[in-house]
């Protein structure tokens, strides 16, 4: 078998491991040295390339004492939105989860999942050009759970904005008992709505070049009519049963002033994304109240789809997540 996975740091500052395919993933290397300050924690992870996404490129952010510590953590996996990358949660001026995390006994682990007008959505595409889903769920559970030290299946955990956070929705109710908690902020939690309509809108969107809308076009679930039972099957909304007995946090604004992250007259097209995206919520939250599913409702009237709102809700879901997994370390989501 190979040897231990390959460390190294990055300007001493970031770590950037290599995790090689086939039997290697079953081996554990020796406690990793990224750990230490916020910004050394973050490591940069890159996957073997055989699967079919943007880009097998990683990013985990490990506790503060991974590597004195010897034991084994829960993880956490963070899932972006159309504009950003596998980056983004841990860019200081987005995400910033190294620092918001500092305090929390956990692995955070963020892959890429496509942007633009490429995005991926989560899916494995039906024309067959991207598998995503089988990336995320698949592929880099079992090499997360091999390069570092987890607690294995049954300590994980999905949260993401935007179409991160349809994605978190979409992968938890599509995969039983593969997470035992799950956090949306600002998702996109009915891909239906409005159907055959919004089909013909996802379908320019994703055509754009321009924009960076990205929203699903045929090529990902087919035709929003004759292949509705395609995107029912991934739709939060049309899944909401397969949520009970499991904790969900639920966020979301609706795109009105006076938000708890307060105003920018600047953004405009987010308080009108957020209106959208909040409606789409507002049918979610209905249907798993119809099918006795229990949940965090962190909606609010006010805000907008934009960073500092998820920052605030990732803080906040962390008091759901955390306890779920068993690791509500003081501190964490303070």
């Amino acid at each position: 078998m190979p040897g231990p996975f390959r460390l190294a740091l990055v300007g001493a500052l970031l770590c950037a491991v290599t995790l090689p395919a086939g039997q290697a993933l079953a081996a554990r290397p020796a406690p990793m040295d990224c750990a230490g300050t916020t910004r050394e924690r973050v490591c940069a992870v890159t996957l073997p390339g055989d699967v079919a996404v943007r880009s097998n490129k990683v990013r985990v952010v490990v506790p503060a004492d991974y590597d004195t510590s010897g034991r084994e953590y829960p993880v956490v996996y963070m899932l972006h939105g159309v504009g950003d990358n596998e980056t983004s949660w841990t860019n200081s001026t987005r995400g910033n989860l190294g620092a918001l995390t500092a305090m929390c006994d956990a692995i955070f682990v963020m892959p890429d999942g496509g942007g633009g007008n490429t995005a991926g959505w989560y899916s494995d595409w039906k024309d067959g050009t991207r598998q995503y889903e089988t990336f995320h769920t698949a592929v880099l559970p079992r090499a997360v759970d091999a390069a570092f030290r987890t607690q294995g299946k049954k300590h994980r955990a999905v949260a993401g904005l935007s179409m991160g956070g349809f994605g978190a929705l979409s992968y938890t109710a599509r995969h039983p008992g593969l997470y035992r908690a799950t956090a949306s902020y600002s998702g996109f939690a009915d891909t239906l709505f409005g159907a055959p309509a919004t089909g013909q809108f996802y379908e320019v969107g994703g055509q754009n070049p321009v924009t960076s809308l990205g929203t699903p076009n045929k090529g990902i679930w087919g035709d929003q009519s004759a292949d509705r039972a395609t995107w029912a099957a991934h739709n939060p909304y049309d899944l909401a049963a397969s949520f009970r007995g499991q904790p969900l946090y639920l966020s979301t604004g609706h795109g009105a002033p006076g938000g708890s992250q307060g105003d920018d007259a600047t953004k405009a097209n987010a308080y009108g994304t957020e209106a959208y995206v909040g409606h789409l919520n507002d049918r979610f939250a209905e249907q798993l109240t119809a099918n006795g599913v229990a949940f965090t409702d962190a909606r609010e009237l006010g805000g907008r789809h934009d960073w500092p709102y998820w920052r605030a809700n990732f803080t906040a879901s962390l008091k759901v997540l955390m306890p779920a997994l068993g690791a509500a370390s003081p501190g964490c989501g303070a």
